[in-house]
């Protein structure tokens, strides 16, 4: 080489740096863009409802009747349009959700008592039910959200074509000895 054709430390220049940079700067949008595209669902199937629940004195026949007939007027003023979690606020005995207008956040499967847990995994969205009794006391309850996983989906599909089945025995049963 000659002199004139060596290259000196002004002429040269380290583009590396620019390049890894741009590198980082890609993986960085590439991070960003899968996170926003791709759709969070949780492991577990879960439910969000809310319940006003009204306790009574199990050896107490009029206590019971007190509270079934005001979780029935309860009911009748959310039907005629009155706010739920205000009247969840004000009447329920539940310390945990009164607070938050009744509001028991999400809730994996098996986490209620029988009679809740099928109400609350069976009911139309955003439906206020009839008046339930668990051994906690009666509640009405209202589904906000529920996420089922597809193996429980297809868990609670087997179940429904096995009950089908044999609801359909049944019926055939029932015919054959009627004639």
């Amino acid at each position: 080489m000659s002199d004139s054709e060596q290259i000196t430390p002004e002429s040269a220049v380290d583009r590396t740096k620019w390049i890894w940079g741009g590198i980082g700067i890609l993986v960085l949008v590439m991070v960003i863009l899968i996170y926003v595209t791709s759709e969070q669902k949780p492991p577990v199937s879960s439910v969000r409802a809310e319940h006003i629940l009204i306790t009574f004195d199990r050896a107490d026949p009029n206590d019971r009747a007190n509270a079934l007939e005001l979780l029935q007027e309860l009911r009748d003023r959310i039907e005629d349009g009155e706010n739920f979690r205000r009247l969840a606020r004000r009447y329920s005995d539940d310390p945990f959700s009164a607070a938050r207008g009744g509001d028991l956040n999400y809730h994996p499967k098996g986490s209620f008592d029988d009679n809740f847990e099928d109400y609350v995994w069976n009911a139309p969205l955003n439906e206020l039910s009839e008046i339930i009794q668990t051994n906690h006391g009666f509640h009405l309850i209202r589904v906000v959200d529920r996420y089922v996983t597809d193996a429980d989906a297809y868990e609670m599909e087997l179940e429904r074509r096995v009950h089908g089945d044999q609801m359909d025995e049944e019926e055939a049963d029932s015919a054959i000895t009627e004639e």
